[in-house]
């Protein structure tokens, strides 16, 4: 209360549950009147400022500062403001606040930075209100791609597919209701400049054209021709996406008017241009849920887009995996996520496997698929309800993950692969043990270690590790005649973080090291390190190969 009446700031109580305080912050354009509302004492959403007069003296096109005075002036999580001191927490509030207001107010360079930084925010909150569109699946390089409106939204809220069935098969998925008959389409360009900022967002097509000249000359050209050509004027109002260093900037016209009396598209870009100042446009807002973002947004290099993938075994391992794969990309871009199992899923799964319930009695393959097209619609995904040695696709892919855990299974499938003479990298992901490690091998050169190279050539210990780990035998249990090594859902976990990690090497270029070890942090285990084991003489499985 000191600290905020020192800065002439009065208490009015309290208002919907915020404390408010009123006063004002001193710039070079003279005092700003302002409210400082104050909701969280933990401080872990910082105090609401507002400015109340004054705003004229800002450009219209401004960062931080909405039409209706509110500042954001410390990015959200930015900056902890100690909750022991509300004294010094405030006073960084009002400093940083009166700091980014004299820059919007003096600094162009600041002024224009920060718009084009938050160019779609900008696009987005400005009047009239944009049409709201969903960007979906879109062919890379794709000069357009449908659009379809939702039958209760009178065109105000669209999605964009490469068909109208997948647009219908998003909207589902969102739960946003049925597409209106008739299909629609969206052109699209792309530019690698950044949109100029205006003093206002065009609102006609000659202001449209006016700015599009001035962003991309070589990308305004191409519209152009493209205004000139029939194909433009073939469905219900012209509308355009462009793809963009700060996102996806759209717009659409009525070109009714344009076309009335008019024979040809040479004729209709003509009227445009003439009378351009008389034709209204309307901004599009997009918000991007297409593979290409969702899959590679976190991430600083290729994801699995276009690459077909075969998962081998879909229990413990395989069906967190599964998921992690899909987030990679898989099944995206013209690729493929083949998953092979031909198990069902039992009740004692249920505890370390990624479905759930609803999946009991099921084949792990098809339920595991059903559940990732439920969460990725368009997703491309076969499930193959067989064991791996029945499975005549299984080499027919650009990566193959063996998660069966099963040594018998893990022999077959590294002979299957030595005989087809290695044209496609193998990774073998396996737990050791209750648990208290997890392991992968990448297989891919001659000169370096197949499966079989991780086991002793010595009659005298049979089967033993080339690289052993364990110091005791882990513990088992039996159910009936089955049995089964427990171990908790976070080592299946463990498995798939570090099966993904390597997969993420290889997409970066270098899968190296191939053979690697986590443990648990409390495990005692012999001390293994991650390096590329070497193919091992006398190996049976290279030396049949």
């Amino acid at each position: 209360m000191r600290e905020l009446a020192a800065r002439g700031f009065v208490d009015r109580g309290m208002v919907k549950g915020w404390r408010l305080y009123k006063g004002s912050l001193t710039t070079s354009a003279g005092d700003l009147p302002v409210v400082f509302f104050i909701k969280d004492w933990n401080f872990i959403n910082y105090p609401e400022i507002r400015v109340t007069g004054g705003l004229q003296k800002f450009p219209r096109l401004r960062p931080h500062l909405s039409k209706d005075g509110a500042l954001c002036y410390f990015a959200p999580g930015t900056v902890v403001l100690d909750r022991y001191d509300p004294a010094t927490a405030i006073a960084q509030c009002l400093e940083q606040a009166q700091s980014v207001l004299e820059k919007v107010l003096k600094d162009k360079a600041y002024l224009s930075g920060d718009v084009q930084n938050e160019f779609l925010v900008h696009w987005d909150r400005e009047e009239p209100q944009p049409i709201r569109v969903y960007m979906g699946s879109s062919a890379r390089g794709a000069q357009s791609a449908s659009i379809g409106f939702l039958e209760q939204d009178s065109e105000n809220l669209g999605i964009i597919a490469d068909t109208l069935e997948d647009a219908a098969v998003l909207a589902k998925t969102l739960a946003l209701g049925a597409l209106r008959p008739g299909e629609n389409r969206c052109w699209i360009f792309r530019s690698t400049h950044l949109p100029p900022v205006p003093v206002q967002f065009p609102r006609t097509v000659a202001q449209l054209f006016e700015w599009l000249r001035e962003w991309d000359l070589k990308m305004y050209h191409e519209i152009q021709h493209f205004l000139g050509e029939k194909t433009a004027y073939g469905f219900r109002g012209l509308l355009m996406a462009i793809h963009s260093p700060v996102g996806w900037i759209g717009f659409s016209f009525n070109v009714d008017n344009a076309m009335k009396g008019a024979t040809q598209p040479s004729e209709y870009k003509r009227r445009l241009h003439d009378h351009g100042k008389t034709f209204d446009i309307r901004r599009l807002s997009f918000t991007d849920i297409s593979p290409d973002f969702v899959h590679s947004r976190n991430l600083n290099f290729r994801d699995l887009s276009s690459k077909r993938i075969t998962l081998a075994g879909c229990g413990a391992i395989g069906s967190h995996l599964a998921a992690a794969l899909i987030r990679l990309g898989a099944g995206s871009g013209g690729g493929l996520l083949r998953l092979v199992d031909y198990d069902i899923l039992g009740p004692e799964n249920l505890g370390r496997h990624y479905l759930g319930y609803d999946a009991l009695a099921k084949p792990k393959a098809d339920k595991l698929r059903s559940e990732l097209l439920r969460q990725f619609p368009l997703a491309s995904i076969e499930a193959v309800n067989a064991s791996v040695v029945n499975c005549p696709s299984l080499l027919a892919a650009d990566l193959i993950v063996d998660a069966t855990g099963e040594e018998a299974v893990s022999e077959y499938l590294n002979e299957t692969w030595l005989r087809s003479g290695r044209n496609v990298p193998v990774l073998y992901v396996w737990i050791k043990g209750n648990g208290e490690c997890v392991q992968c091998l990448w297989t891919d050169k001659e000169e370096l270690a197949c499966f079989r190279c991780l086991k002793e050539v010595n009659p005298a210990v049979h089967r033993q590790d080339r690289f052993p780990i364990l110091k005791r035998p882990p513990a088992s249990k039996v159910l009936g005649c089955h049995s089964f090594t427990p171990y908790a859902v976070s080592a299946p976990m463990h498995a798939t973080a570090l099966a993904a990690d390597i997969i993420c090497d290889w997409l970066k270029g270098n899968p190296s090291p191939r053979f690697r070890t986590r443990k648990s942090e409390n495990a005692d285990l012999f001390i293994v390190e991650n390096h590329n084991p070497l193919r091992l003489a006398g190996c049976p499985a290279c030396l049949t190969s």
